[in-house]
């Protein structure tokens, strides 16, 4: 098969991880993403290893473990199918790496998009909320689950500029949703109230950010929480309701 690319060119820059430059990699060629020639990326993103070493920048832990993968698959590729077991794992192997750059393609051009839509709305200005007069009416602050995803967000870009700007070397430690709801809960043990940024404070990776978010949605889906924005932009306050709804 021809592909269609042009001559890749890598400048040392900031990555946001070894997926973003896997992406940046595949999308030099006009083809899906499971169509692409595997072995020449890894080529590619090996030299974009070395190119870094040899500039003295530090690697975080991250791209050496998918670099230990990718030199896994590329050797399996060099040397001859000896049964067909071994080219079904070889084919696993490669299927699962490519999975998981279209999974984290999917994953970022969600995020640009919920970055362009909170660019866009900034454009505008809010009037203020008309007094309705009605008996035995009484109007709830207005809660609008965009604006929880406008301001996670915003949450992104900062934790985004954040790691680069401090050099995190990410660990591989996991998060489930199931632990952070834990941890969002035991804030609201000494506080009756949390602002939405500070549930994210503590994060040390976009995964740890990811997997807060996700919890505080879960709450906030069971009625364990609520959530209030007073201003246009503002911060929004949770609080920890009294039900006693089970998370499963």
């Amino acid at each position: 098969m021809n592909y269609v690319k042009k001559e890749i060119n890598i400048k040392i820059h900031d990555f946001e991880g070894p997926l973003d430059l896997l992406l940046h990699l595949v999308n030099q060629y006009k083809v899906d993403i499971y169509e692409v020639p595997l072995v020449e990326v890894i080529t590619q993103y090996l030299a974009y290893l070395d190119a870094m070493k040899e500039k003295a920048l530090d690697l975080a832990s991250e791209y050496l473990v998918i670099a230990s993968q990718l030199v896994l698959i590329k050797s399996r590729r060099l040397l001859p199918t000896v049964s067909e077991a071994f080219e079904e794992e070889t084919i696993d192997l490669e299927q699962e790496i490519l999975s998981q750059i279209d999974e984290y393609r999917k994953y970022k051009a969600l995020s640009l998009a919920l970055a362009d839509k909170h660019d866009d709305r900034g454009q505008f200005y809010s009037k203020s909320k008309t007094e309705i007069a009605a008996e035995e009416i009484a109007l709830a602050h207005d809660k609008n689950v965009l604006d929880l995803y406008f301001a996670f967000s915003a949450v992104i870009q900062r934790k985004q500029a954040e790691f680069r700007d401090h050099h995190h070397t990410i660990n591989s430690d996991e998060f489930s949703v199931e632990d952070k709801i834990k941890d969002i809960l035991s804030l609201f043990q000494h506080e009756k109230t949390v602002s939405f940024t500070q549930f994210f404070e503590p994060s040390h990776s976009l995964d740890e950010v990811v997997t807060v978010f996700l919890a505080m949605l879960e709450l906030i889906k069971n009625h364990a929480l609520n959530f209030q924005q007073d201003d246009t932009f503002g911060d929004i306050i949770l609080t920890k309701t009294e039900s006693e709804a089970l998370i499963e």
